[in-house]
C-alpha cells in the first residue's frame, strides 16, 4: 500500500506512526474511489457524485478493516473525544482541497474533474486522480514531479491586510447598552491566544482593538473597536468562519512584538511542526491537504511533513505574523 502511495518510511520513524500516515493517506484515495460508486438509480435519475453518508458508511467500513489488520493504530484514527467520525474529517479535508466537489444541491460528493496545478516549487499537485504511476501522496494531497522550480507569490502580509480592512469596513458608534464585551491584549505573553482574553481594556486607545462577545457557551461574535472614537464594527459571521479574527489576533500580536511562535525541528528528511494555538482557515487547509497530524487525527496542533512542503508553507506562516523557530 505504501509503495502503491509512494510514501516512504522517515529514518528511526516509529513503525506505528509509520503505518497511521500510510492508511490516513490510503484512506484519502478509498474516499475518493467510492465518489465514483454508482448507486442504484443513479444513472435514470441523471445524479452525479454519491451521499456524504455512503461516503460515511462504506468508508467506515473500509477503514475498520485496515485497523483490525494493524490494532496498533487504533488509538491514533478511534479517538473517544473526537466529535466527527475519522472518515468524515478525511471527506471535509477533501473537500476543502478541492479534491472532492459538491453537485446536487449540495446533497452529494463528487470527484473533481482531472486536472493539476503547482502550488509548490518542483511540484503538481493533482486533483481528480486516485493512482498514477508518477503520483504519490503527502497527506491526503495526490502530488506529481515537475521542473519548474519558481517560488509561488505569497499572500499580502497581514499588517497590510489589516490596514485595507480597517479602511473598508463599515464603523458604528458603540451602543450606549451592549454586552460585557472580553478584549484581546496582543501583549499578553502566552504561546496561545486563549488566554490572553480578559475583560479589561488593552493599553492602546489610539489602535484597532480586537473584543469579542459570548453568545453562548464557546460561541462568540467578535468585534473591532476604535475605544478613542468609540465606534466597532462586527465581524461578519462568514469572516469569522474563515478565521479573520484569529488572523487580527496574529497581526496585533505582532505589532505588539509579541509575535505567535510555531517549532519547526528538522530531521533531515521530513519536519515536525507545532503550533501553540489555532490557524485561520486558509492556513488550516494548507496542513490539512499536504501535512499528516501527529498525535492522532484531529490533532490540530502537532504535524509531520517533508522538508519541500514545509519549504511551501513557512512563508505563509511568516506572512500571518508567526515567529517560525527552527532546530
Amino acid at each position: 500500500m505504501a509503495t502503491d502511495l509512494g510514501i516512504y518510511r522517515y529514518h528511526d520513524e516509529d513503525v506505528t506512526f509509520y503505518n497511521c500516515r500510510v492508511i490516513y493517506s490510503a484512506m484519502s484515495c478509498w474516499v475518493k474511489a467510492i465518489t465514483m460508486d454508482q448507486p442504484v438509480g443513479s444513472k435514470e435519475n441523471h445524479l452525479s457524485g454519491v451521499s456524504r453518508r455512503h461516503i460515511y458508511e462504506r468508508g467506515n467500513t473500509i477503514l475498520q478493516s485496515l485497523i483490525k489488520m494493524n490494532p496498533e493504530t487504533s488509538s491514533w484514527f478511534n479517538v473517544e473525544d473526537a466529535k466527527e467520525n475519522p472518515i468524515v474529517i478525511i471527506r471535509n479535508r477533501l473537500l476543502n482541497h478541492g479534491d472532492l466537489l459538491n453537485e446536487g444541491y449540495d446533497t452529494n460528493l463528487a470527484l473533481s474533474f482531472a486536472h493539476k496545478k503547482q502550488f509548490i516549487p518542483g511540484y503538481d499537485t493533482i486533483y481528480g486522480e486516485i493512482l498514477e504511476k508518477n503520483i504519490f501522496y503527502s497527506g491526503i494531497s495526490a502530488l506529481c514531479s515537475n521542473n519548474v522550480t519558481k517560488q509561488l507569490k505569497v499572500n499580502e502580509n497581514t499588517e497590510k491586510w489589516l490596514k485595507n480592512l480597517s479602511k473598508k469596513i463599515w464603523w458604528s458608534p458603540i451602543p450606549s447598552k451592549m454586552g460585557e464585551l472580553m478584549y484581546f491584549n496582543p501583549s499578553h505573553k502566552s504561546r496561545n491566544n486563549y488566554t490572553a482574553w480578559n475583560n479589561s481594556l488593552p493599553d492602546a486607545p489610539d489602535e484597532i482593538i480586537l473584543g469579542r462577545l459570548m453568545i453562548n457557551q464557546n460561541s462568540f461574535e467578535y468585534y473591532l473597536l476604535k475605544p478613542k472614537s468609540k465606534l466597532l464594527h462586527r465581524l461578519d459571521p462568514f469572516l469569522q468562519e474563515q478565521g479573520y479574527h484569529i488572523r487580527i489576533m496574529y497581526e496585533l500580536r505582532k505589532e505588539a512584538n509579541n509575535c505567535v511562535v510555531a517549532i519547526a525541528k528538522n530531521f533531515g528528511d521530513h519536519i515536525h511542526l507545532q503550533l501553540f494555538t489555532h490557524l485561520p482557515t486558509n492556513e488550516q487547509i494548507m496542513l490539512e491537504s499536504y501535512a499528516w497530524p501527529y498525535n492522532r487525527i484531529n490533532d490540530m496542533l502537532c504535524w509531520t511533513m517533508y522538508d519541500y512542503i514545509w519549504n511551501y508553507i513557512k512563508p505563509h506562516f511568516e506572512s500571518i505574523g508567526i515567529r517560525v523557530v527552527e532546530e
